[in-house]
């Protein structure tokens, strides 16, 4: 044993040297072709092989290679890869060219699992950080999406800051509820519920009769708590032919959020500092008062007083533009963030933090957060690497009070009906008067009500890779990933008991305080298989496990009855209301998955999903979702010669996914009762279903991309047909059986069937000019293809929300739309729904986008993105509320009707329905195409020699500019944004606009400096 020890330490220093000359030191400094900047986190990979490191901050790289190897590979996201022979020097250095398209950057097709977009089967829209706010800062994460995501439909539904935001993807994929997309942040299952708090409800204003919450709360959109800044890039999976691997809830597609991870190199610090405005995009206007007019409106002793009102007003100079008085300030933006990155070869991290702040055009609303994020990735060893991720959210939202006037306060309906000569200013002591034309001054509204929110959100994530084989032809390796998502939210919304809507309740001063906690969590386990049958042939092969828990607890208590003076807290008053819910849902679900390629030739998947879910008739019944693609590059084979064209791509794909019923579908509720003053509970007319069954969704995609001139020319073009079975939806019942309706029940089936198509273009790429340009179009017909007759027979039905008939409703009947809008008059002759006439689609005809980024003479950035929506008609109440408060702008002009008299009617008159053809929906079917300028921007960044010798090495870039959202709109539609949707984000698209939260046009100037 000695002699074996010895022997051993003699021949070490040997084999070290003989392996030291195996190995060589290769350095170099990669940069941006377009600016000559240095490019941090370039990912460097001797060819063929897992060796490799990253740029540093300044682009700069060092890495020991083998004596054997020849070529370097160098690829980062949004950039062209390029490889580089060795040769024999020691220094390769490279310049990377951005692309609209990196056929090269990985995207998901498993839980575990990655492909090469070249290789992608699926129609998948990637987003990059750079397309995130590279242009300009966003309010929310999925307001960045706006025409950026081919096959989407994206509406900000309120203007208040903080979100609002509708997202759909190929279509209706359900008409119960919030059509939304699955998301998922760094594996975590997100929070994305849009919960009122009951601002909207007559039962808050102190009315005898209403709800505690409804979907007209102007709710708060979650993913607004995310800072769009912390992200490295999205991938959305638009249908279930790419989400299927998501199974029970991917029905309306996935989005996938990653964010920012550390790098090997240097240190990197990142500082940025925006500041900016927003304004009201559009004011409706007024009009103002005549004698004349005012005859048309009033009688006898209330005409006399308002005459001696308005010649008062008149002389004194006290005609006031109210609108202009409450929508008309500027709001102040501000966002901060600085981020720290680097690490080593063994542990990468990525620490920064954020806080905002966007003020309301309305004096006291606004949006807050504040954000703190660290991610860590370490290995240890050579086959075992953890990573973690944290992030808490901080954030605060006060909304104010617009849209539906359930609760006789919005701001909309209140000032719509008043009159520019009212007097409505506070005195010297800060007392308002009361308002002769509404329920309630609307200034006093904005100064003395109160609607805010305040969240506390953690999102937490690890993952661990265990590789248990590894070897040159094959590699087995367990990957677990675990995360959280818990988010507690309160409320409180108050109106004071002297306020002039409270005085004549019979309890004065209403308090509520809301409390809305959300806990996620999800957990999963893979086994990952790489082998390769031959050498043409590589597989990948996956099983797994996921467990996915929601768990909800929202409650409010409500006090009337408030003694005066502040806070306005319900233990102040007398509790008349309170209300919990309280949800647990569990989903399980296991996962096998083939993947087969043929030297980039030819590749293959095939995978199911089992799932099984508590909110299922039988929970303990597993349902299937299959999965299989096909993708061919032709242009890779070897008979292909024509070398102008360098990818020709053939794709097909088929998936399942599932959506279940709402919670608890399944039971029939109680109802509370009292008798004797003791409380009890009573059988309700509200009848569950124990058979119920999820929704279901399945979907063939074909594709064909197309690659010109090492792509600097490329096109996709997909085609889909997603079909959506088993719809779920209450079922009314007949008066005779005692009930009165089913809550769940799956009454019938619809089709979704569409059109996208990308062309991206890089025309010009020289020293002085680089034009990136990316053109999309995209179009959706959805259909309801069939009825359910039996056990029950299904009639049609309305689909959606509104307010009935005269201003347009949504109708689920074969072989329609669920979103075409039917109202008034009434048509014998139609074959339609009630005989009511058939209006146009709320979903647009087509949509394009066009984005074009300009990088000149290096230093200067240009780009702007205009975003057309083709028609598409929402239900327009906005235009009526004022007529009916005769302040529309155009009120008095002729419209060249006349009346039964023969007497000429004006525009606001006729717009009532007092013309001879009377009052039909037509005026309220309003078409909401428009053409916006979505995003512009102009930036500069210090040429290198100016920054070195100002700063020296301690500063790698400065980078200012001038930003903007919203900027320009070109519609004809009669509202104050045709995105805004009075009842949130509805399952089937159809807005509905009464008055809400004006959208604003946001400019904004930025400083960033990395260090």
């Amino acid at each position: 044993m000695r002699k074996l020890l010895l022997s051993a330490l003699m021949v070490s220093p040997v084999l070290m040297q003989q392996a030291a000359a195996q190995n060589r030191s290769i350095s170099g400094r990669v940069t941006d072709t377009a600016t000559g900047q240095g490019l941090p986190g370039v990912t460097v990979l001797v060819k063929g092989t897992t060796v490799g490191a990253s740029t540093n901050a300044d682009g700069s790289y060092t890495l020991s290679v083998p004596a054997t190897a020849t070529t370097l590979t160098f690829s980062f996201i949004g950039y062209g890869s390029v490889d580089r022979p060795i040769g024999d020097g020691s220094a390769v250095n490279v310049a990377l060219a951005s692309s609209t398209r990196n056929l090269d950057e990985v995207v998901v097709t498993g839980l575990a699992t990655n492909i090469k977009r070249a290789n992608l089967a699926n129609a998948i829209t990637t987003i990059s950080a750079k397309d995130l706010t590279g242009s300009t800062r966003p309010v929310s994460v999925d307001a960045a999406l706006s025409g950026k995501i081919v096959g989407a439909n994206i509406a900000q539904t309120s203007g208040a800051p903080g979100g609002g935001m509708s997202v759909q993807l190929r279509g209706i994929s359900t008409i119960n509820g919030s059509s939304q997309p699955l998301y998922v942040i760094d594996g975590v299952y997100a929070i994305n519920a849009e919960v009122g708090n009951g601002a909207g409800s007559a039962a808050f204003s102190g009315a005898a009769a209403g709800t505690g919450r409804t979907s007209q709360d102007n709710g708060i959109n979650r993913l607004a708590d995310l800072n769009p800044n912390d992200i490295e890039s999205i991938e959305v999976l638009k249908g279930p032919s790419a989400a299927a691997i998501y199974g029970t809830r991917a029905n309306a597609g996935v989005i996938v959020i990653r964010t920012k991870r550390g790098a090997a190199g240097k240190t990197r610090i990142s500082f940025n500092q925006d500041l900016g405005f927003a304004e009201a995009w559009r004011l409706l206007g007024k009009e103002d008062w005549t004698d004349a007019k005012l005859e048309k409106f009033y009688a006898g002793a209330r005409l006399a007083d308002e005459k001696a009102k308005l010649a008062a007003a008149t002389s004194s100079g006290k005609i006031y533009d109210y609108e202009k008085e409450i929508y008309g300030n500027t709001a102040f933006l501000r966002n901060t963030g600085l981020s720290v990155s680097g690490g080593n070869e063994r542990t990468r991290f990525y620490v920064a933090g954020s806080t905002a702040k966007e003020d309301g055009i309305v004096k006291r609303t606004g949006f807050e957060r504040h954000s703190v994020r660290a991610n860590i990735d370490q290995k240890i060893g050579q086959r075992i690497d953890i990573g973690l991720s944290g992030n808490y959210i901080n954030s605060s939202n006060r909304r104010g009070y617009t849209g539906n006037d359930n609760n006789g306060i919005s701001l909309g309906y209140n000032l719509a009906y008043t009159p520019s000569y009212a007097q409505l200013f506070p005195n010297e002591a800060g007392q308002y008067p009361d308002s002769d034309y509404t329920g309630d001054n609307p200034l006093a509204v904005v100064g003395r009500a109160i609607n805010e929110e305040t969240t506390n959100r953690f999102v937490q994530t690890a993952n661990f890779t265990l590789r248990l084989i590894d070897n040159e032809t094959s590699s087995l390796r367990f990957a677990a990933q675990g995360g959280v998502d818990y988010s507690a939210s309160e409320a409180l919304l108050a109106l004071p008991g002297d306020m002039q809507s409270q005085r004549a309740r019979p309890l004065p001063g209403v308090a509520r305080v809301s409390k809305n906690n959300f806990f996620n969590t999800n957990l999963q386990g893979f086994l990952i298989y790489d082998w390769k049958l031959g050498e043409a042939v590589s597989l990948t092969s996956q099983v797994g496990t996921v467990r996915l828990s929601q768990r909800q607890n929202l409650s409010f208590n409500q006090g009337q009855n408030l003694s005066p003076g502040a806070p306005y807290t319900p233990n102040r008053g007398t509790v008349t209301t309170q209300e919990t819910v309280l949800t647990n849902e569990a989903d399980v679900g296991f996962v096998a998955q083939q993947e087969a390629n043929f030297r980039d030739q030819i590749i293959a998947t095939a995978g199911i999903r089992f799932d099984k879910s508590n909110r299922n008739g039988d929970p303990g019944k597993y349902y299937s979702f299959p999965k299989a693609s096909l993708a061919v590059n032709l242009a890779k084979f070897g008979f292909w010669t024509v070398e102008p064209v360098n990818l020709v791509k053939l794709r097909v794909a088929y998936g399942a996914t599932g959506g279940p019923a709402f919670f608890g579908a399944l039971y029939s509720p109680l109802a509370a009762t009292s008798t004797g003053g003791r409380a009890g509970l009573l059988p309700s007319t509200l009848l569950g279903n124990p058979d119920i069954k999820p929704e279901r969704a399945t979907e063939l995609e074909a594709g064909i991309d197309l690659g010109f001139l090492e792509n600097r020319i490329g096109l996709e073009a997909t085609v889909y047909n997603k079909e959506v079975f088993d719809l779920v939806n209450t079922y009314s019942l007949a008066p005779a059986t005692g009930l009165t309706s089913i809550r769940a029940y799956n009454i019938g089936d619809l089709r979704n069937r569409g059109l996208e198509l990308a062309l991206n273009l890089n025309p010009v790429r020289k020293a002085f000019l680089n034009w990136n340009s990316s053109t999309q179009f995209w179009l959706n017909r959805t259909e309801v293809t069939k009825l359910y007759e039996t056990p029950l027979r299904v009639a049609p039905f309305n689909t959606g929300s509104g307010f009935g008939a005269t201003f347009g409703r949504n109708v689920f009947v074969v072989g329609e739309s669920p979103s075409r809008w039917y109202g008034t008059p009434n048509d014998p002759n139609s074959p339609n729904f009630s005989g009511l006439t058939r209006y146009e689609d709320a979903q647009p005809t087509f949509q394009m986008s066009f984005l074009n980024s300009f990088t000149i003479a290096k230093n200067f950035e240009l780009s702007f993105l205009f975003h057309w929506k083709k028609d598409g008609y929402n239900s327009n109440l906005s235009e009526l509320l004022k007529d009916e408060g005769g302040t529309s702008k155009d009120w008095s002009e002729n419209s060249g009707l006349f009346d039964a008299d023969g007497n000429p009617v004006t525009k606001g008159e006729a717009r009532q329905g007092f013309s001879t053809e009377g009052l039909s929906a037509r005026q309220f079917i309003q078409n909401s195409g428009y053409v916006r300028l979505r995003e512009a921007s102009l930036y500069y960044s210090l040429p290198t020699a100016l920054r070195t010798s100002l700063f020296k090495e301690y500063v790698s870039n400065i980078r200012i500019g001038v930003s903007g959202n919203n900027l320009i709109t070109w519609t004809d539609y009669v509202g104050y944004d045709p995105e805004v949707s009075n009842f949130g984000a509805t399952s089937n698209f159809a807005q509905v606009d009464v008055a809400g939260y004006p959208s604003t046009r946001r400019v904004f100037f930025h400083l960033g400096i990395d260090f």
